[in-house]
């Protein structure tokens, strides 16, 4: 299959190597030529799940994508409406767009570019989570640690996965986008992290994120907003696993609580927290995973003090209002 990645992150890279090595044809896509340039000259050295060194071809251009059988976007939450935008035009009839990181991507690639997509036949689906998890050493070099369970929208979700199922059988149906944007694990996790380990992150200090990053009392707070988390998404309709067996689903050995769970899995153990407040812990996770309970919370009757707490003193502490950034879910 033809491939157009979205995006030369982490994510992008884990991407463009895993599908290079099972043979797929891969274009890897980024607006910046400075972060391709490495890739453009030396391709990506994969160690992990996948061993070796991968040429890849790039490109600054989305028109250039128009000619793959699936698109995978793998920016940032914020990156997915300008991303949807410049794809006006580009489309070619049946290709699957696929946003890998859920945060109303899907949703909002819809709302930017339904029409386009509904007149040529491309479905248009998120992942609940990430697909592979990745860390990455070098800028042309990716580090692939697993892979996981994840899951698409509801109408195309059939043939979607009949399509993908040689190249991600990991894959899984989920009801609705709904179900994919509002059960995701991470913001659940990484608001309070962020917020009780702050000066850590501003002043870079080197600590581990589930280490020394999670007492008992963060563990609790976490348990307090995911508590409100699931209390809206069953006012959605929508089934709502905790984030304790959220957690556990993704590994081998089930704890007790989120705080056995954090500090007891090995994948956890070697996590080290973010060195810097210009991080997806509070770009991503705050306007796109937790502001969006709280919005929905309001809508639907339902309270959320914990979550507006914290997202309260985030804007307190980086002035930024951000219950006004976000999808608009409403």
């Amino acid at each position: 299959m033809k491939f157009a990645i979205l995006g030369a992150g982490n994510t992008g890279k884990a991407y463009s190597a895993f599908l290079s090595h099972g043979g797929h044809q891969v274009l890897l896509y980024d607006r910046s030529q400075e972060r391709l340039a490495p890739i453009q000259a030396r391709g990506i050295s994969a160690t992990g799940v996948v061993e070796g060194r991968f040429p890849v071809p790039v490109t600054t251009q989305l028109e250039d994508c128009g000619d793959s059988d699936v698109i995978l976007v793998c920016t940032v939450a914020a990156g997915h409406r300008p991303l949807a935008a410049g794809l006006g035009g580009v489309l070619r009839p049946g290709q699957i767009i696929l946003v890998t990181n859920c945060c109303w991507g899907a949703v909002e690639f819809d709302m930017e570019l339904g029409a386009e997509a509904e007149r040529k036949g491309c479905p248009i689906g998120e992942t609940g989570g990430q697909l592979i998890l990745c860390s990455s050493p070098a800028p042309d070099a990716v580090y692939l640690k697993t892979v996981g369970l994840a899951c698409v929208r509801p109408e195309d979700t059939a043939g979607v996965l009949e399509r993908l199922a040689p190249v991600f059988p990991q894959l899984c149906p989920a009801a609705n986008v709904l179900e994919t944007s509002l059960n995701n694990s991470n913001p659940i996790s990484h608001g309070p992290l962020a917020l009780f380990n702050i000066t850590r992150m501003e002043n870079g200090e080197d600590f581990l994120l589930f280490g020394t990053g999670v007492t008992p009392r963060v563990a609790r707070f976490m348990e307090k907003i995911d508590r409100e988390r699931v209390a809206v998404v069953r006012a959605c309709g929508v089934s709502a696993p905790t984030e304790l067996e959220m957690l556990n689903s993704f590994w081998p050995e089930p704890q007790e609580s989120l705080y056995n769970v954090l500090h007891n899995t090995p994948a956890y153990s070697v996590t080290k927290g973010p060195r810097t407040l210009d991080h997806r812990y509070l770009t991503e996770d705050l306007p796109y995973g937790l502001v969006p309970y709280v919005r929905l919370g309001r809508k639907l009757g339902v309270e959320t003090p914990c979550l507006e707490a914290l997202i309260g003193m985030f804007g307190l502490y980086m002035d930024q209002d951000y219950f006004q950034q976000g999808p608009e879910v409403e």
